[in-house]
């Protein structure tokens, strides 16, 4: 997806009639095949076509309705993957509430929101991380964080290290402007991995992954 059309995010691979039907879907809620065809100007058999790719893509789904006599009428809308056709601000929206709270009360609310947010995912962690080795630990918390959206994974690295990489951060439009979420993060994965964790490269400076060189407390 690169830019916005019509209020919807454009999909390189995506046809324009199905990022229409899209639309149409999301401005009116339900619509049969041929209520579709009517307003696109096309034939129902074409548009049925696209209708099922974007059923078989999860953007579209149906309802049998029954609309007075004779056989049920098929009606489409959204499906659960389309919410990510159409543009968000959620990242915006919370830069500015931050931005807000740092002219309200200063820098130090900001620096107790991200400590409480560390907090609150350690104790979401915890239970989840109960590996008696480091690399069983780290196998833990790597399919946590991939779940979550961080990308990440790790590999042995030299003289009992590992390498911890997190080639996302579904935060980072947020931490370019709070640098205080990306120590708090740091702290948590020292905490939940019980190791030392030093970060040898970071995504907010431009490099393509944060990176960090892991080894136990005792090295």
């Amino acid at each position: 997806m690169t830019r916005t059309e019509n209020g919807t995010l454009v999909h390189k691979q995506m046809p324009a009639t199905r990022r229409k039907i899209l639309k149409l879907l999301k401005e009116n809620g339900q619509l049969t095949a041929d209520e579709l065809a009517k307003l696109l100007g096309i034939s129902s058999v074409a548009v049925r076509r696209h209708l099922t790719k974007l059923e078989s893509d999860n953007l579209v789904a149906y309802d049998e309705v029954q609309r007075g006599m004779g056989r049920p009428s098929f009606v489409y809308r959204l499906g659960e993957a389309a919410d990510s056709y159409f543009p968000r601000r959620y990242e915006e929206l919370a830069t500015d509430v931050l931005e807000t709270i740092t002219e309200l009360y200063g820098s130090d609310a900001i620096d107790a929101i991200f400590r409480m947010r560390s907090q609150q995912l350690i104790q979401n962690y915890r239970s989840q991380i109960t590996g008696r080795t480091l690399n069983e630990r780290l196998d833990q918390l790597t399919r946590l964080r991939e779940a979550d959206g961080y990308m990440s994974t790790w590999e042995p690295g030299e003289d009992d290290t590992f390498i911890l990489k997190e080639a996302n951060c579904p935060i980072i439009n947020v931490a370019e402007g709070c640098y205080s979420a990306c120590d708090y993060d740091h702290v948590m994965l020292e905490n939940l991995l019980d190791a030392k964790v030093e970060r040898k490269s970071h995504l907010i400076n431009g490099d393509g992954a944060c990176v960090y060189k892991v080894k136990p407390k005792n090295k």
